[in-house]
C-alpha cells in the first residue's frame, strides 16, 4: 500500500454506518436491538456522520502537503535533464574567432549555451584510415596493383599487409557508414587538417584546434545473447562499461625534413577532452606546436608504416597542412581499438539546453529554522548552485545538500527544490539575522523540447564573424517527474533507500536513468553462459524509451548502457557482479486472412488487425498484454494471437490465421507454439493482413500482375 494517498479514504457516511452496525455482533453480542430508533444506533450514526465529515477533510489535502509529506521523507522527483550535442562553427578571419562560454546557439526559441571556450579558425579536417585489404588478390588486375605497391616500398610480400584509404564521408552523421579503427593496418585515426583560402599558419603557431568525434554506439544486431563469448560478455559488465578513460596517443606527423630523431611522429598535449578517452561522443581540445611545418603531398604520398594514408583527391591532399594520428598505447592492462566513428568535425563545442543565471541577491537571514528564498528561474539543475552567505563580513561558500543528509551546527548546508526553483536552510545550521545571502550562479533549463533534430540550431547570439550548426540532434532532454509519478515511487524509493538488493531495486533504479523506459533484471544469470546458474550474478536486460532505426524492436545503444552501469554501480552490493545487456529478439512471422463485416472498410479493418497484433507483442510499455511490454521468456502462442485478432471490431471471422518462427537463414518454419528463453522476447519482422485466405508467412501483399505487358506510347508529332 502506498504511504501517501491521493484518496486517503472514500467510504461514505451509510458504508461507515454499516460497518459500525456489522462490528456490534464482534463486540457486544449481547446488543440486539439494531433499529434506528435504539440510541445505540443514534450515537453510531452521528459518529458516522463525523467521520464522513472528517475523511472529506483528509482528502481535500494540497498539493503543497503532499509535497511536503516527500520532504519529510527525504525523496525528491525525478529533476529535469538537459538535451546535449555538439556544434560546429566557422569563419572567414584569418586570425579566426573566440566564441566564449556560455555563448547562446539556438534553434528557433529553443535556446543552447556553450559549455567551454571556443577559438574558431578557418580550417576543415578530414578523418582517414588505412582500412586493410583481402589477404588475397580477386584478379590479375589486382595482383599486379599490389607487386607495383610492394616495389614502390620495396617490402617483401610476407611482410606487408595491404590497405586502401579509407575517408569518413563528410555527409551527416545518420546516414554516413562509419569508420572503423578496428579494421585498420595500424589501427589508428589519422586527421588530416585542410586550410582555407584564408587561413593564416602564423596564428596558428602554439594555439589550439577543437575536435569533434561523435562514435557509432549501435550495438551490431541481431544480438543473440545464447551466442557471446566471455569477451564479448566483458563488454557489458558494469566496471568495464563505467570504468576510467583509457590512455590515448595524440601524436603530430612529421615530414622527414623537420625530424630531429628516428621518430616521425611529436606527441601533441590535450588540453581537454570530453570523449573519456576516445569512449563517447564529445570534443578534444589539442594544441599545436609552436613551430608548424607544413608537409607536401610528396613527402607523404608512399604511405608507409609511419607515413599518413595517400588520399585519392589531389586537392584536397594540396591544401593538407598538418596530419594528426591518434591511437591508443598498447599496454598490458588494455589494447582495444577505438570505436566506430560515425562523424569528425573541426571547430566543435559542446552545448546544453540550459542557460546560466546571472548573480542574485537572494535576501537576508532570520536566524529561523526552515528559511525559504526563490530563485529567479527554474527549474535548476541539480549541482550548478554556488550560494554564499555573508558571515561577519566575510563571504562563506555553502553546500547543496540531500534532504536525507545529517547535518551538524557546523556545516554549511542548503537543500535546493529544483522544480520550484527554492532555496531552503532546514538544518542546524542557518543563516543567521541580518546575514545576506547571494548566489553567484546557477544553471537553469531542461526538458524534451531541447531534443532537436540535426542541422535545427543555426544562430549564435553575438557571433556576426562565425556560423555555426549542429551536424548532430540532441538527445538525453527530460522533463522532470510530475508530482504524482513521485507519490507513486514513493513506496519502493522507502524500501530500497537508494540501494540495489532485490530484482525489483535493480529495476526501479534503472527506470530512474532518463531514457530507459523498460528493465529487466535476471538474477543468477551470467552472460556467456546464460543456461547455468551463477551465483551472485545479475544481468539487467535494458529498452530505451526510443529507437528510430528499429522502433518496433528498440535496441540500446552504448551510451544508454554506461550510464545504467555508471547509475547502479555505486549503488549495487560489493559483492553482486552486474552486468548491463540488451534485449535478444526472436524473430517470428505472421499471416492473417479474415471476413469483414458488411458496413466496414475492408483496409481500415485490415491496418486495425495490424496496429492490435503488433502491439500486443511490443517490447515496451504501454503496450503488451498487461501494458508493461511482452514478458521476458512468455512463450508465443499462436491461438492466443488469433484471439487478440478476432477481437477487433469489424471482423467477421478469421479464414484463417499463420504463425511462424523466423531462423537466421530467413526461413520461416510454422509453428503453433513458441518457447522463449527467460532473456528473450519476440519480434514481427512480417505480418500481413488480408481479406480471404492468409498469405504464406514472411509472404508480401502485392496486387495481381497484369494480363498483358504495359507499353507507353510516345507523344504524338506533328
Amino acid at each position: 500500500m502506498a504511504l501517501i494517498s491521493p484518496i486517503l479514504d472514500d467510504r461514505s457516511y451509510q458504508q461507515l454506518r454499516d460497518e459500525l452496525v456489522q462490528r456490534i455482533a464482534s463486540y457486544t453480542p449481547e446488543w440486539t436491538n439494531h433499529n434506528e430508533s435504539d440510541p445505540g444506533i443514534a450515537l453510531l450514526e452521528l459518529f458516522a456522520y463525523l467521520g464522513e465529515s472528517t475523511l472529506y477533510r483528509f482528502n481535500q489535502i494540497p498539493e503543497s502537503t503532499k509535497v511536503h509529506f516527500l520532504r519529510l521523507l527525504g525523496l525528491e522527483p525525478r529533476p529535469a535533464t538537459c538535451a546535449r550535442t555538439l556544434v560546429t562553427a566557422s569563419t572567414d578571419r584569418p586570425d579566426g574567432v573566440t566564441i566564449p562560454r556560455h555563448s547562446q546557439a539556438s534553434a528557433g526559441k529553443i535556446v543552447f549555451e556553450t559549455q567551454s571556450d571556443l577559438h574558431v579558425w578557418p580550417l576543415d579536417v578530414v578523418a582517414v584510415g588505412k582500412e586493410l585489404a583481402s589477404r588475397e588478390a580477386a584478379s590479375k588486375a589486382e595482383r599486379e596493383r599490389r607487386q607495383d605497391a610492394l616495389a614502390r616500398l620495396g617490402l617483401d610480400v610476407d611482410a606487408a599487409s595491404f590497405y586502401t584509404s579509407r575517408v569518413l564521408s563528410a555527409e551527416s552523421a545518420a546516414s554516413a557508414v562509419p569508420l572503423d579503427p578496428a579494421a585498420t593496418a595500424d589501427r589508428a585515426v589519422w586527421i588530416g587538417v585542410l586550410r582555407k583560402p584564408r587561413t593564416s599558419l602564423t596564428a596558428l603557431s602554439g594555439r589550439s584546434v577543437f575536435i569533434g568525434i561523435a562514435f557509432d554506439e549501435k550495438i551490431d544486431t541481431p544480438f543473440a545473447l545464447q551466442d557471446i563469448d566471455a569477451g564479448h560478455a566483458e563488454v557489458f559488465r558494469s566496471h568495464a562499461l563505467a570504468a576510467d578513460p583509457p590512455p590515448m596517443l595524440w601524436s603530430l606527423w612529421l615530414p622527414p625534413r623537420a625530424r630531429d630523431s628516428k621518430s616521425a611522429f611529436t606527441p601533441l598535449m590535450v588540453g581537454s577532452d570530453t570523449t573519456r578517452g576516445l569512449t563517447t561522443t564529445g570534443v578534444i581540445e589539442l594544441q599545436l606546436p609552436e613551430k608548424l611545418i607544413v608537409p607536401t603531398p610528396a613527402e607523404w604520398a608512399d604511405g608507409g608504416e609511419d607515413s599518413p594514408p595517400p588520399l585519392n583527391d589531389d586537392a584536397m591532399a594540396a591544401e593538407v597542412i598538418a596530419w594528426i594520428r591518434v591511437t591508443r598505447p598498447r599496454t598490458a592492462r588494455r589494447n582495444d581499438s577505438i570505436g566506430r566513428i560515425r562523424w569528425l568535425g573541426l571547430n566543435a563545442a559542446e552545448v546544453s539546453h540550459s542557460r546560466t543565471a546571472a548573480p542574485e541577491f537572494l535576501g537576508t537571514g532570520t536566524g529561523d529554522p526552515n528559511q525559504h528564498f526563490p530563485l529567479s528561474q527554474g527549474p535548476v539543475l541539480p549541482g550548478t548552485v554556488k550560494l554564499q552567505v555573508e558571515e561577519q563580513s566575510v563571504w562563506r561558500d555553502w553546500t547543496e545538500t540531500d534532504r536525507a543528509v545529517a547535518g551538524t551546527h557546523d556545516d554549511r548546508h542548503f537543500v535546493l527544490d529544483y522544480a520550484e526553483a527554492l532555496v531552503e536552510f532546514g538544518g542546524p545550521r542557518v543563516p543567521q539575522i541580518g546575514e545576506r545571502i547571494r548566489v553567484q550562479s546557477y544553471v537553469h533549463g531542461g526538458g524534451t523540447t531541447g531534443n532537436v533534430a540535426a542541422g535545427a540550431i543555426t544562430t549564435l547570439a553575438g557571433g556576426g564573424a562565425a556560423k555555426v550548426t549542429n551536424p548532430l540532434p540532441a538527445t538525453g532532454g527530460a522533463d522532470p517527474a510530475s508530482l504524482a509519478e513521485a507519490l507513486d515511487a514513493v513506496p519502493i524509493s522507502v524500501h530500497r533507500r537508494d540501494r540495489a538488493v532485490t530484482a525489483d531495486d535493480f529495476r526501479a533504479l534503472a527506470l530512474e536513468v532518463p531514457g530507459v523506459v523498460r528493465a529487466e533484471p535476471i538474477p543468477l544469470m551470467q552472460p556467456d553462459t546464460p543456461a547455468v546458474e551463477a551465483a551472485g550474478v545479475v544481468s539487467l536486460v535494458v529498452f530505451p524509451a526510443s529507437d528510430t532505426s528499429t522502433p518496433a524492436a528498440p535496441m540500446p545503444d552504448l551510451g544508454l548502457l554506461r550510464q545504467v552501469a555508471a547509475y547502479l554501480n555505486p549503488r549495487r552490493l560489493l559483492t553482486t557482479e552486474l552486468y548491463v545487456i540488451p534485449p535478444t529478439y526472436r524473430k517470428v512471422a505472421i499471416s492473417v486472412g479474415l471476413a469483414v463485416k458488411p458496413g466496414f472498410q475492408v483496409d481500415a479493418v485490415r491496418r486495425w488487425v495490424e496496429l492490435i497484433v503488433r502491439q500486443y507483442l511490443a517490447p515496451v510499455p504501454p503496450y503488451g498484454p498487461d501494458g508493461g511490454g511482452w514478458a521476458m521468456g512468455r512463450a508465443v502462442r499462436a491461438a492466443e494471437l488469433e484471439a487478440v485478432a478476432v477481437q477487433v471490431e469489424g471482423v467477421e471471422y478469421l479464414s484463417g490465421f499463420r504463425f511462424a518462427a523466423v531462423d537466421d537463414t530467413g526461413s520461416a518454419v510454422p509453428v503453433d507454439l513458441l518457447e522463449l528463453e527467460k532473456w528473450e522476447v519476440p519480434e514481427i519482422v512480417s505480418l500481413t493482413v488480408v481479406a480471404g485466405e492468409p498469405l504464406p508467412p514472411g509472404g508480401t501483399y502485392e496486387p495481381d500482375p497484369p494480363e498483358s505487358f504495359p507499353v507507353p506510347l510516345p507523344p504524338e508529332v506533328c
